[in-house]
């Protein structure tokens, strides 16, 4: 049997968090510690606001803890998380819908030394907040997250088909927007 709480699965952390036992705080915290990078890059992704993905991130856990009351059959912790994540990033755009998204309303961490790379950076975000939801937050679990197509599907809930299709389709929708910047630096 295995003692480091660490070496444990998912599986038998969130059983050991639904008992209640001396190890509930420490599996729950390794829980914590496998997934919490992951889900707060995703909910920043999405809400471009650092403060609202932290809120929306630190709920998600809760709500985990809150959900493990009520079921003791959980097969994958990380898609359930992100589920929840995604749910309450939803809600969260639809109350603070905007049409469209500045530049100046990004806030990116970004090398201060290179203009250039500073510049594209700034381009290819606003392009990707420029996307459909659907689209948008197909490509932060992939290229972002590098979460695997079948991680994709069991988040969204879709199949691993729709998965591939909406990979595609975003990337050419962002290829589109990107277009003609590019075009315009390569006559340059």
């Amino acid at each position: 049997m295995r003692n480091r709480i660490t070496d444990r699965s998912d599986e038998e952390l969130y059983l050991l968090i639904l008992d209640k036992s001396s190890q509930s705080n420490n599996a729950f915290e390794e829980l914590y510690s496998r997934y919490s990078t992951n889900l707060y890059t995703y909910c920043f992704k999405i809400l471009n606001d650092r403060q609202l993905a932290n809120d929306i991130f630190q709920e998600a856990f809760i709500k985990l803890l809150e959900t493990q009351k009520a079921t003791s059959n959980m097969t994958n912790i990380a898609a359930y998380l992100f589920r929840i994540a995604r749910n309450l990033c939803l809600n969260e755009k639809q109350k603070k819908y905007h049409a469209f998204v500045t530049i100046e309303d990004l806030n990116l961490s970004i090398n201060e030394d290179i203009y250039e790379q500073k510049e594209q950076t700034m381009i290819i975000e606003s392009a990707l907040d420029a996307l459909p939801p659907k689209f948008k937050e197909i490509l932060i679990l992939k290229e972002y997250l590098d979460k695997s197509y079948q991680e994709i599907a069991d988040i969204l809930e879709i199949s691993v088909s729709s998965v591939r299709i909406r990979i595609y389709r975003a990337k050419e929708r962002l290829r589109q927007i990107l277009q003609p910047y590019f075009l315009e630096n390569n006559q340059d």
